[in-house]
């Protein structure tokens, strides 16, 4: 049964605590709707206090429309709905970029800010296998790392994503069976967009290959996910050795660095980068330029970002934020 599938899943992973609130993304589209009618079923079980939010993009001109569809559903089951245009958001980046990492940031900002007000414990979004499998192919195809490859987890941070092991195919049967409407968007049909170009041709040519494609495919995936989360131990515990915090300065040493396997040196620098909050795209080229000028003996200071620089005394080097810019 599909529901006891999916809680199993949610149990599993701990997604959903008793007691909590949580905000669900609403576009309006199938993925999400089915979400919020599963949450709302599980509600008295768990004891769960739901928010719904949806963003409206304003890239149609008819997106109202969805926003005024969003809001009946919600207030057909009795939860809250925070509605708000895209042209309405203070976000703190510049909205520049592809529509679709643009829309993704700010729905983000917009849901983070719904959490906060209502003091959510989780945001759940209704990916699905489905994204999943798309989310692999557009970094294998676009060149990514192991965690790059590793694809979306059940949880990360506030975000929780209890249908990653439900089809899409499922998800449309029990909206259908139950009479349930949802919206349809015509942008995820048109093959300008690399997503839509492997919804329709690729997975269902691999799925048409094997039929055991999606569950073969699962398991490679959390295969991929083990040794993510492996290698990520490993890096936690040799950035220990290599680094050292005087007061409120994490200085690592670049000759024990240095001594480690060139895969594992990008790996902590890319930990520490993180650790130390720096906003940066973990390209190689990038990586190779931090680690020029860890060689070089004379350099002591390197720009890596508008606010943040490297400073270098000796073998040992902290990462400054600049205030003044």
């Amino acid at each position: 049964m599909l529901k006891n599938h999916i809680i199993s899943f949610i149990n599993k992973h701990s997604l959903v605590q008793k007691n909590s609130t949580i905000v669900i993304g609403l576009s309006g589209g199938p993925d999400s709707v089915f979400l919020l009618y599963f949450l709302k079923e599980i509600t008295q079980d768990y004891n769960l206090n739901l928010i719904a939010a949806h963003l409206d993009h304003e890239w149609r001109n008819e997106s109202y429309k969805d926003a005024d569809f969003c809001a009946t559903i919600a207030k057909r089951l009795n939860i809250p709905c925070t509605i708000k245009k895209m042209s309405e958001l203070d976000v703190p980046f510049k909205m520049k970029g592809s529509k679709e990492e643009l829309g993704r940031r700010a729905r983000r900002f917009f849901f983070e800010q719904v959490a906060q007000k209502y003091n959510a414990q989780s945001i759940a979004l209704g990916h699905h296998l489905n994204d999943q499998e798309e989310t692999f192919f557009i970094r294998l195809i676009r060149g990514t790392t192991l965690s790059g490859l590793s694809a979306m987890r059940p949880k990360a941070g506030l975000y929780i994503r209890p249908l990653l092991e439900t089809s899409k195919k499922e998800i449309l049967q029990y909206l259908n069976d139950n009479e349930l409407e949802y919206v349809v968007d015509l942008t995820n049909i048109q093959e300008s967009y690399l997503r839509n170009r492997i919804r329709k041709n690729v997975i269902p040519a691999l799925q048409e290959c094997d039929e055991r494609f999606d569950q073969n495919f699962l398991r490679t995936l959390y295969t991929l996910q083990n040794a993510d989360d492996f290698l990520h131990k490993i890096t936690e515990q040799t950035f220990d050795t290599i680094s050292h915090r005087t007061n409120t300065i994490l200085e690592i040493n670049s000759e024990l660095l240095f001594k480690q396997d060139p895969y594992l040196q990008n790996r902590l620098l890319i930990f520490w980068l993180i650790k130390e909050k720096v906003p940066f795209v973990p390209t190689e080229k990038f990586l190779e330029e931090i680690k020029r000028f860890l060689i070089q003996p004379h350099s002591k200071e390197h720009h890596i970002h508008q606010h943040w620089s490297l400073i270098k005394k000796k073998n040992y080097v902290a990462i400054k934020k600049n205030t003044q810019n």
